[in-house]
């Protein structure tokens, strides 16, 4: 079975009480929770950070687990939600809760490519098409290899030369016994320098798995983003 987890905090230094942020009268978690039901996959959790998200997921009708508000990361939150939850789950989820137009295939990209490669983790991305994200430390960019397992992420454009840049989208399907071990790991050097959690993973033998896509949804972590994702949504409907 799968479980798809959203990992949920008010706390955001740049957009505060971000997942309840309005866009077109619906809150940004509940269009993250719609996103991912509409992905079919399975059963969907918000692992909330307090009694504000969780008021939120009953109005929505969706399942919650209340979470100890300390925890580090998003992905110690979805982990404790499983350990909640219990349950025989092969894999987890881990969908970010500001990507409020998150395409469904991209959800359900993320948790076949864990089935079916030899992996840990898969997760995915696109290709950059816009040259000014290539050296935008805010997007981070992947070198794959050919067989797609990721060898390195970086906020630098890399892989050197000529060739596509991937941009990497923030969703990650676990196997549960990578999650239970990722979650177990001590922060690793490398993650600390870059800032970015997957290079835990890499630093410690795992295998990453990226799947290509091509739909690139918006993360949205300033107002000017909220503004934009407004406007994108508006403009499908």
């Amino acid at each position: 079975m799968i479980l798809i987890a959203i990992p949920a905090r008010l706390a955001s230094t740049r957009l505060p009480n971000k997942p309840l942020a309005d866009i077109l009268g619906k809150t940004m978690i509940q269009r993250v929770y719609e996103q991912a039901c509409a992905a079919n996959l399975g059963e969907v959790v918000i692992a909330c950070d307090g009694e504000e998200i969780a008021n939120e997921a009953k109005k929505i009708g969706a399942k919650f687990v209340v979470t100890d508000p300390k925890l580090p990361s998003g992905t110690d939150r979805i982990y404790a939600a499983l350990r909640a939850l219990g349950g025989d789950f092969s894999v987890v989820v881990n969908l970010q809760g500001d990507l409020p137009d998150i395409d469904p295939q991209v959800i359900r990209a993320a948790a076949n490519a864990t089935l079916v490669h030899d992996c840990d983790i898969a997760t995915v991305a696109s290709r950059i098409t816009n040259e000014a994200e290539i050296n935008n430390p805010n997007v981070v960019k992947i070198a794959r290899a050919e067989n797609g397992q990721a060898l390195y992420f970086s906020r630098c454009p890399i892989p050197h030369g000529n060739g596509d840049f991937l941009h990497h989208i923030g969703i990650y399907a676990y196997k549960k016994s990578a999650l239970e071990k990722f979650v177990k790991l001590a922060p690793s050097m490398l993650e600390r320098r870059e800032s970015l959690e997957q290079l835990r993973a890499l630093e410690n033998g795992m295998k990453i798995f990226v799947e290509i896509v091509d739909a690139h949804p918006l993360s949205v972590d300033t107002r000017e983003d909220l503004a934009a994702i407004t406007k994108i949504i508006t403009d499908k409907q």
